[in-house]
């Protein structure tokens, strides 16, 4: 039996990344803010924890209860994550740190959390960027900041894990259907019509949708990427290549 904790993992990305590796045949965990979102995905046969990724302690908890439960972690997955728009003068200071504790934070604790359980299985680490980092937004610099740390994060500890066996990758979506700019403040309306007119900007046509980003995953935690490590790996229809003009 293989285990599995994501994080963020109640909705979204998150949520069908966790769906994915328990068809695969995973023991799945997962951890997110919301108590309601938590219980239905253990009514749905997953481990839950109600936590916020940027509490040490919560986090100290809930590796204590996954190492009683399970003894060991083949694969963490840090999908947790929030956005807050807006010019950088204007961003209040409690929504720039609330950026950085979810995105950046929250990942580091996570990790450092759950490395023993890791170790013990040799297992493999999947951190999330954003494609906002190679291609800025105006009004995304906070959160282009803590991701951009993400990467580096993810370089540096693959690095520092390697000799235990334990491997580190990222992911670096473009814009992917989920709910994380609804839960921003974004009104779902004008989150459809968003969502329409970039998808043109593709040059394969379309935006993201979860299970792009959760066959990705799965691939990375396999045993057929066993050689990948420090990887950061863009996942974007072909959006870096630039937009396209179509005629």
């Amino acid at each position: 039996m293989r285990f599995a904790l994501v994080t963020g993992g109640t909705a979204g990305i998150g949520q069908r990344i966790a769906q994915a590796l328990r068809e695969e045949g995973y023991s799945v965990a997962v951890a997110g803010r919301r108590r309601e979102r938590v219980d239905a995905m253990c009514a749905s046969g997953f481990t839950g924890y109600a936590l916020d990724v940027a509490d040490a302690e919560a986090l100290r908890k809930a590796a204590e209860d996954l190492e009683r439960r399970w003894g060991r972690l083949d694969v963490l997955v840090n999908a947790a994550g929030i956005v807050r728009n807006g010019a950088l003068e204007e961003v209040p200071v409690e929504a720039l740190r609330a950026v950085l504790a979810a995105n950046l934070e929250g990942t580091l604790l996570a990790t450092r959390a759950m490395l023993p359980l890791l170790k013990t299985a040799r297992g493999s680490v999947v951190n999330f960027s954003t494609g906002i980092v190679r291609r800025p937004i105006a009004g995304t610099a906070v959160y282009a900041a803590a991701k951009a740390g993400v990467e580096g994060f993810t370089r540096a500890l693959a690095l520092e894990l390697g000799p235990a066996g334990v491997r580190v990758n990222c992911v670096a979506p473009a814009l992917v259907r989920s709910d994380i700019w609804t839960s921003a403040g974004m009104a779902p309306e004008r989150y459809e019509k968003m969502l329409a007119e970039r998808a043109a900007e593709y040059p394969l046509g379309r935006i993201g949708e979860p299970e792009d980003i959760a066959n990705l995953v799965s691939f990375l935690v396999s045993s057929r990427a066993d050689w990948i490590t420090g990887a950061v790996i863009p996942i974007d229809g072909g959006g870096t290549l630039g937009v396209v003009k179509r005629a």
